[in-house]
């Protein structure tokens, strides 16, 4: 057996759940809890009647990757030649890793943390150096293009980034990406990074997040239906790819995948042609969000104001600034609320919840995490 493999971690977040009781409050579940509109799915429900479900060519359906990277017109990103179609956005990270990186030669995966730890254990798995540089925890996790650039090391090849970021729900701004551009600019070596914007539409800022795409040429980016429009399930993802990597990733999808779901690339086309349905759940997440907050404050706990996504990071009290797992599975056995630990993400002394659920149980349940800490 694969001995890398079984020395992946286990997942924190699947262990608290398991440990979950029915009756639980749930903060930590990262999807959305609302339906989908039913329209794009009735509407590739008809193509099938009439055409089937055949395979889609290995990329995707021309039609659709056209009007994924004409809908996000980043430069050089922009044609149907540039995008690939998978399952969901998972699949576009590991092809990113997979294609561009060489452990043999000692190719480096640089991750910037805290993050969804997707990325570290696909480089991981694959052998590869694998370094985390975290942003600080003291500025709330401020995106900051000058602590990326001075992690950089002679063998870094990749460089993995979120934004909007789970878990901290921090957007980085359009300055800093300027500067971690031009630094990038004028490494040593090529530099590509890995742009994850799955949470893009679920922004709570006065104009939508800036993509690092649109400064730096040598940028891939990942994104998914997923959260949006939330449709976890439908596994419809793609990554938008320079024409002198495309081929690479391209080659790991056709060998492990073939090709993503017909009838979920039809629902995407029909989303796409549609694009207001992209960010029609944002304004329910923008409730969402202020209502978390306010409770948070009048309890007195010390929550990082989310800028995107559906997660924000409570920073703990010092009884339990090293062991978020600890006061997790405190709060899961004592007052019945599922939260994750923030060392799950690289962000210890810190729980992650998520504001999916109804208004009136997630006040219930922080009150029972402000009793929790007090006591």
């Amino acid at each position: 057996m694969n001995a890398r493999v079984l020395g992946l971690a286990p997942s924190v977040i699947r262990a608290i759940h398991d440990r979950k009781r029915p009756d639980a409050l749930d903060l930590g579940m990262g999807q959305p809890t609302l339906l989908p509109d039913m329209a794009p799915l009735e509407e590739a429900l008809a193509w099938v009647r009439t055409h089937g479900c055949p395979y889609s060519p290995n990329a995707g359906f021309t039609e659709l990757r056209r009007a994924i990277s004409g809908h996000f017109h980043y430069p050089g990103l922009d044609t149907a030649d540039q995008a690939l179609i998978t399952i969901g956005s998972t699949e576009a990270l590991y092809l990113a890793i997979k294609g561009l990186l060489d452990a043999d030669a000692g190719d480096e995966l640089l991750v910037v943390g805290p993050t969804f730890p997707a990325y570290q254990k696909m480089g991981f798995m694959e052998g590869l150096p694998t370094r985390e540089v975290m942003l600080d925890a003291a500025q709330d996790f401020a995106p900051r293009a000058d602590r990326v650039l001075s992690a950089l090391s002679p063998k870094t090849r990749l460089l993995a980034l979120a934004s909007p970021c789970n878990p901290t729900g921090r957007i980085w701004p359009e300055a800093e990406l300027v500067r971690l551009a031009e630094g990038l600019l004028h490494a040593p070596q090529p530099i590509f990074v890995l742009w994850d914007e799955v949470y893009r539409d679920l922004y709570y800022t006065p104009t939508p997040p800036p993509s690092l795409a649109r400064f730096y040429p040598r940028t891939l980016v990942a994104g998914s239906l997923s959260k949006s429009c939330a449709l976890t399930g439908l596994r419809l993802g793609w990554l938008l790819a320079p024409s002198e990597v495309f081929t690479a990733v391209y080659k790991v999808h056709q060998l492990s995948i073939s090709c993503a779901e017909t009838l979920a690339q039809r629902a995407a086309l029909a989303i796409f042609k549609k694009p207001e349905l992209l960010s029609a759940h944002r304004a329910h997440y923008q409730a969402q969000q202020s209502a978390l907050c306010d409770a948070a404050a009048e309890l007195g706990l010390a929550l990082l104001r989310p800028e995107g996504t559906f997660y924000a990071l409570l920073r703990l009290p010092p009884r339990w600034a090293s062991d978020s797992y600890g006061c997790a599975m405190g709060i899961l056995e004592e007052k019945n609320v599922v939260t994750i630990p923030g060392a799950a993400f690289g962000a210890e002394g810190f729980l992650r919840l998520t504001f999916v659920a109804p208004i009136d149980p997630m006040r219930e349940a922080l009150g029972r995490i402000a009793e929790f800490l007090a006591a």
